[in-house]
């Protein structure tokens, strides 16, 4: 049995989307076709989704009107994009892929007169592009992108007869056209499930789609981060996930099972459970090898249930009186079983999530100080500008040493078996000015708000480990854009992170950005200082200012008693 979720496509959303359509929200001129939106459920619609029916082409319709009901069809992704064929001459309506790219624009899309006749010229200005196994990337804010198109007629009507693979859509219009699904990986000790967000259109058999996705393997800044049960190789028989009284049946080619072990099998069975349990019309899944049923079995000894969206503790970290304690809610104590550390002036304290061990900054933030499950503390590196300290599920502590070089540091739980600090090269990292570094909870991910040349940029990365978890690297980032300036950012669940800057003088924005789409600004705060969040259900978010803290309740900030300062849950 696996986890159901809401679905995604209510009747909410598609009487949102009925308005959206009468309104003209897309910024399409004016005189483009009135759409309608069918509501195909039953058999043929399993998912419940919503699909949009734009107009095909007019008699006589001029280039122009080609042109804009081409982007206007866009909307519809049934029959594999058959409208926005119809606009296409014979030739190209055989070869034009719809599903290989998707332009996510914002604003009014400008169609100008190419260089040639009969050639124009669609600007666009977009927010994000998603590829055709639904990876999305996001752009810098006002980055623009030019689309060609040639026209000709065809027996006396306009039709476009040349153009890129892919789709247009305006980011309003894309919320009720594409859906996020989560894929699942593993982290390299499989006991837990990192989460791959991707993109696909709200239409009947997204189920294969998310399948095949599934076996291309992670997103780029996963990759080599993350691991599949599944081998190199592994496809899909046909193009089809069948989905009968809730139950999906993924049919996959004998080379995916022609070196497997029990262990693997039920690895490969979880991690599609995991990713199929997004869809609202699927309760389990059934492998098979050419349509004969895979028996997985009873659990292997080794199998582990793979943690999903693992939480961390509800007790915080901080520092009072230049010793470490803990907060839990209103209530504060010292940690006990630790020898006097006054004299590095501690600050910026961290937890590890597993285990007694902590880490700190002395007060000129030149040195890492680690504490052991003994209590005992010493310097294990030192630098210019450290930052916070993160400690991962591997039992690593992670901070930046921003002199001349910049370098990410990694120290081992037990240096005597696992050597000394490790510093990990990233060359997108070079020469830059790194503010924070978080490492999420499964130990797979890192976030990390670096400036360079004046430019600030927050960045999700693998990290790249040996199979005991030891790190060697980082996978290319994945680029987010805040709309509030950023100096740090914090895991907030497994799907989404915070950031915020700092100020003691002005009033400091957090916003909250998920990778499934949705943000929220928190209210701004005078004098911000710190913030500290953590995965997990009732985890509340804190805030501090210079002599007083706060916590989040609701969309409101409230005061709270309590002197320890430098908070930050475990990790």
């Amino acid at each position: 049995m696996i986890r159901n979720r809401p679905k995604l496509s209510t009747l909410l959303a598609a009487l949102l989307g009925v308005m959206l359509v009468l309104t003209g929200c897309s910024a399409i001129p004016s005189n483009s076709p009135v759409q309608s939106i069918d509501l195909d459920g039953g058999n043929s619609n399993p998912d419940g989704t919503v699909q949009f029916t734009p107009q095909g082409p007019k008699a006589d319709s001029s280039q122009m009107d080609i042109v804009d009901g081409f982007i206007e069809a866009g909307i519809a992704s049934q029959d594999d994009y058959k409208v926005a064929r119809e606009f296409l001459d014979p030739k190209q309506a055989g070869i034009w892929k719809g599903s290989v790219r998707t332009l996510i624009y914002g604003g009014q899309p400008s169609v100008l007169p190419g260089a040639k006749t009969d050639t124009f010229t669609v600007q666009l200005e977009i927010v994000a592009e998603i590829d055709d196994l639904g990876t999305r990337t996001d752009v810098a804010p006002h980055t623009t992108r030019a689309v060609d198109v040639g026209l000709e007629k065809i027996e006396g009507q306009w039709r476009i007869s040349s153009l890129p693979d892919g789709i247009m859509l305006d980011q309003e219009r894309f919320t009720h056209v594409f859906a996020p699904q989560t894929l699942y990986f593993y982290d390299v000790s499989y006991a837990y499930a990192v989460p791959d967000v991707r993109w696909f259109p709200t239409r009947t058999g997204v189920a294969a789609s998310i399948v095949e996705a599934l076996l291309a393997g992670p997103a780029p800044y996963l990759e080599n981060a993350v691991v599949s049960a599944f081998p190199t190789g592994s496809s899909l028989v046909r193009s089809s996930v069948p989905i009968e009284s809730r139950r999906a049946t993924v049919d996959l080619n004998s080379g995916t099972f022609l070196d497997s072990t029990e262990l693997s099998r039920q690895q490969m069975q979880q991690q599609l459970e995991l990713t199929l349990g997004g869809l609202a019309s699927v309760r389990s899944v059934v492998m098979s090898d050419e349509q004969s049923e895979i028996n997985i079995g009873p659990k292997a000894p080794e199998f582990l249930v793979a943690e999903v969206d693992p939480s961390v503790p509800d007790t915080q970290i901080g520092v009072l009186d230049k010793s470490l304690y803990y907060l839990k809610g209103k209530s504060s104590r010292l940690v006990g079983g630790i020898g006097n550390i006054s004299r590095y002036n501690p600050r910026l304290p961290a937890m590890s999530p597993l285990g007694n061990r902590y880490a700190f900054l002395n007060g000129k933030r030149t040195e890492l100080v680690a504490v052991d499950e003994e209590g005992r503390s010493s310097v294990v590196a030192t630098g210019t500008d450290l930052v916070r300290p993160s400690m991962d599920a591997h039992g690593w502590t992670w901070t930046v040493d921003n002199s001349k070089t910049t370098s990410v540091l990694a120290v081992p739980a037990d240096i005597a078996l696992s050597g000394k600090v490790r510093p990990i090269t990233a060359v997108w990292l070079a020469d830059a000015d790194v503010s924070s570094l978080r490492v999420s909870r499964d130990g797979a991910r890192v976030v990390i708000v670096s400036s360079k040349d004046g430019e600030t940029s927050v960045s999700l990365s693998g990290i790249l480990r040996d199979a005991d978890g030891s790190p060697r690297g980082f996978a290319p980032p994945k680029r987010i854009y805040p709309e509030v300036p950023a100096t740090q950012a914090l895991w907030n669940s497994d799907v989404s992170i915070i950031v915020s800057t700092t100020s003691a003088t002005e009033k400091v924005e957090a916003e909250e950005i998920s990778l499934a789409g949705a943000r929220v600004k928190y209210l701004p705060l005078l004098g911000m200082l710190n913030l500290s969040a953590g995965a997990g259900d009732r985890r509340a978010v804190y805030a501090e200012i210079k002599d007083k803290t706060y916590t989040r309740v609701g969309s409101s900030w409230h005061p709270m008693k309590s002197k320890v300062r430098d908070l930050a849950y475990p990790g």
